[in-house]
């Protein structure tokens, strides 16, 4: 996997309520706020929002973020969030998973889907 971003947890008390950071890629840069949603009424909803933070720090809605847990390996049961963000000047949507690297630290990572033939 890829790193395209830091993010950096806002609050001491909930380290998923907000994180705010930056992803880069060859077609992307942006600084980006990731809140989570209380009010989410369906069990598929998702988690979080995801706004991109303008250079004028408003607040534009460009996705949405999904709690999830790593299934296997030595981080098995661990949180992390998989998030989508998307615009008109996308070709499709921009996928990413956030992985805590340590206590108020998340790494933005990116993988190619595979595809089936």
């Amino acid at each position: 996997m890829t790193v395209i971003g830091n993010f950096r947890s806002m609050q001491t008390n909930d380290l998923t309520a907000e994180l705010v950071g930056n992803i880069r890629t060859i077609g992307f840069s942006g600084k980006l706020a990731i809140v989570h949603d209380g009010g989410a009424s369906h069990p598929n909803a998702p988690s979080h929002r995801v706004f991109l933070i303008n250079e004028d720090s408003v607040r534009l809605e460009v996705g949405a973020a999904w709690s999830q847990k790593i299934k296997q390996g030595v981080r098995a049961g661990e949180e992390f969030l998989s998030a989508n963000i998307d615009d008109p000047s996308f070709e499709r949507p921009l996928s990413f998973a956030l992985f805590q690297s340590d206590e108020h630290t998340w790494e933005a990572t990116w993988r190619r889907r595979q595809t089936t033939n």
